[in-house]
């Protein structure tokens, strides 16, 4: 159901502003549940309004070598719908608690929600992630976090933004990452980044 922006509080009728087409942020719990907003353009209006949202996630765990220090992050990447078209990003750096706190709670691959949000109105959704893995997510975020250095928080950034411009497009970052952290390698990869390139 689709609900007018004017019942949102300020700060998030300001992020329904300014988020870009391909952006996550986390929101942190709400009712025991880790959620994330998204902004979607207004000709969703009708998909949002009648339920018919799907969504997909996955995470790819990274440590990176890169000046001298090793870097532990995770991105995740939502795909709704399973349309290639509508896939959102999170980066998540593993060594900040907050943004690590916010990635564990999101892996423990049970419920997340999703604040949806166009131009005209919004739309608050819960999805189920009952999977069996036959691996702990949060014990792949935990390894990478602790073989991370005490790396300045801007290094993490400037990895985060070379591995996320991989690819023209989210549907590329899609699928780079899926072959550098690999389901069959509980989505961890290892790399080591130079000046120009992954």
């Amino acid at each position: 159901m689709l609900h007018p922006n004017s019942e949102l509080p300020q700060n998030l009728q300001d992020l329904a502003k300014s988020l870009s087409f391909v952006q996550a942020v986390p929101l942190g719990m709400m009712q025991g549940i880790p959620f994330l907003a998204m902004r979607l353009s207004t000709e969703n209006d009708t998909t949002l309004a009648e339920n018919s949202i799907t969504c997909e996630f996955r995470p790819s765990v990274f440590n990176v070598q890169f000046k001298g220090e090793n870097i532990a992050l995770c991105i995740v990447q939502f795909r709704l719908n399973g349309s290639n078209d509508h896939i959102y990003t999170v980066s998540y750096d593993l060594k900040n608690d907050t943004q690590y706190s916010d990635c564990f709670e999101l892996l423990a691959m049970k419920q997340y929600g999703l604040l949806l949000m166009t131009d005209n109105g919004h739309d608050f959704m819960q999805f189920d992630t009952n999977v069996d893995l036959g691996f702990e997510p949060q014990a792949m975020l935990h390894g990478a976090r602790e073989l991370a250095t005490d790396y300045d928080p801007v290094l993490c950034q400037e990895v985060i933004y070379a591995i996320t411009t991989q690819g023209e497009t989210q549907a590329d970052l899609w699928a780079f990452l899926e072959q550098m952290a690999p389901f069959e390698k509980s989505w961890y990869g290892g790399m080591q980044l130079g000046a120009t390139k992954v």
